[in-house]
């Protein structure tokens, strides 16, 4: 399926009273959960599962009734759908972050998914999507056309999928998705074809029916603050089969900008709890506890893995408020002691030294720094430290 590297065999997992069939391979921070369109199996999305299993996690299904897996013996709406893959998620022990990449009426089951599992999903990729308003804005356009559509629909269907087919009429004709709740906040792709048909059977595919698919992949990306929007005339409907390097590009977009957003989040966390630490650490001062506050900043600091400009930049934050000004001055202390070879940390925390009135501390700052700079002809902390060892001396000179 994947290749030598990363051949795998299929498995069937139960879910309620049918099993699904199921491919996993690759490994990864994030599993990548590839949701085919309609009647379709796992198979269609060879092409682009190969590329993404060479680093990350993959898992790919063929829902109840399509390729080897069983059918149900409830209705397959939605709903079902849903709850089919959630099951399975389970039972294949899913326990990494998903990513979920959705084609045609696949983009509606991630889209129910990912609402009610917010916490699970860190990126979505939306094929060619399904969109619930597409046959109430063709029939706005010409309903005899868009009424002709779902009739040639209607006739080419096998029936073994007549029952489903019908069910997701419905949602067309509802024009709306079950209220699921809104969708998380994470990094999308969305990719359009605009194919223009030599000779269009379908409304959906003369320039009318292409203009509407064009405006609603517009308003439904327009609700992402976090994404790209790609569209592609040289493909079909079937994007991933016709130009599988596209939906790969944007799968690895997408987890290239999760893993920055999880990124940030992690950092933010790591500055609201030292945040914390350094208000106790302030109390600490006010209290003539400066022991225990030193020993409280030490701690949290080394606590968050951060690097010393990082450090440095919180100190300064921290030097800019007269309160804060004593945990300033640990902090930089801490830089120096941890980083004894940098220059900066030294002339960072002569100036914390020097914006506290402790002077004399303040110059044997600097004067290391002058050295440590002198010797790795570090020109810039050099000048730095310099000047601030003149400024020392005319603040000494004016309390004379």
């Amino acid at each position: 399926m994947f290749g030598a590297a990363h051949a795998q065999q299929t498995q069937m997992i139960q879910v309620g009273d049918h099993a699904l069939e199921t491919v996993q391979g690759g490994e990864g921070e994030y599993t990548v959960v590839f949701e085919a369109g309609f009647g379709s199996d796992y198979k269609v999305w060879g092409k682009v599962a190969s590329e993404i299993a060479v680093a990350n996690k993959v898992l790919l299904y063929s829902r109840a009734g399509c390729g080897n897996s069983g059918k149900s013996a409830n209705p397959q709406t939605l709903e079902q759908a849903v709850q089919d893959l959630s099951m399975l998620l389970e039972k294949a022990n899913i326990n990494t972050p998903l990513i979920l990449v959705g084609h045609s009426y696949g983009a509606f089951i991630i889209r129910q998914y990912a609402a009610l599992n917010k916490d699970k999903v860190k990126g979505m990729v939306f094929v060619d999507p399904a969109h619930e308003r597409l046959m109430q804005e063709l029939k706005k356009v010409d309903y005899a056309k868009a009424m002709n559509d779902v009739a040639l629909q209607r006739s080419f269907m096998p029936e073994r999928f007549k029952e489903e087919n019908e069910l997701i009429n419905q949602l067309f004709e509802k024009a709306a998705l079950p209220d699921a709740g809104l969708l998380p906040e994470v990094p999308v792709a969305v990719l359009t074809s605009v194919q223009q048909h030599a000779k269009p059977e379908l409304f959906l595919h003369e320039p009318q029916g292409v203009e509407v698919w064009r405006r609603l992949h517009n308003e439904f990306f327009a609700q992402f603050a976090n994404g790209a929007h790609i569209l592609t005339s040289r493909s079909g409907h079937n994007i991933h089969k016709e130009e599988p390097e596209l939906v790969v590009n944007a799968i690895q977009q997408v987890i290239q900008s999760a893993t920055k957003e999880r990124q940030r989040q992690a950092y933010q966390a790591k500055v609201t709890e030292l945040q914390s630490k350094l208000h106790t650490a302030a109390a600490y001062v006010k209290k003539g506890q400066q022991q225990k506050a030193e020993e409280l900043v030490f701690e949290a600091l080394a606590a968050t893995g951060f690097d010393e400009k990082t450090i440095n930049a919180i100190g300064y934050q921290q030097l800019g408020n007269a309160t804060d000004m004593p945990v300033a001055v640990l902090i930089f202390k801490y830089n120096a002691i941890q980083y004894a070879s940098s220059a900066n940390a030294y002339d960072s925390y002569g100036e914390a030294l020097m914006s506290h009135g402790k002077l004399k501390s303040a110059k044997a700052q600097f004067e290391k720094a002058i050295a440590l700079a002198t010797l790795n002809k570090d020109t810039a902390t050099l000048k730095s430290s310099e000047n601030n060892l003149a400024k020392l001396k005319q603040q000494h000179s004016a309390k004379k």
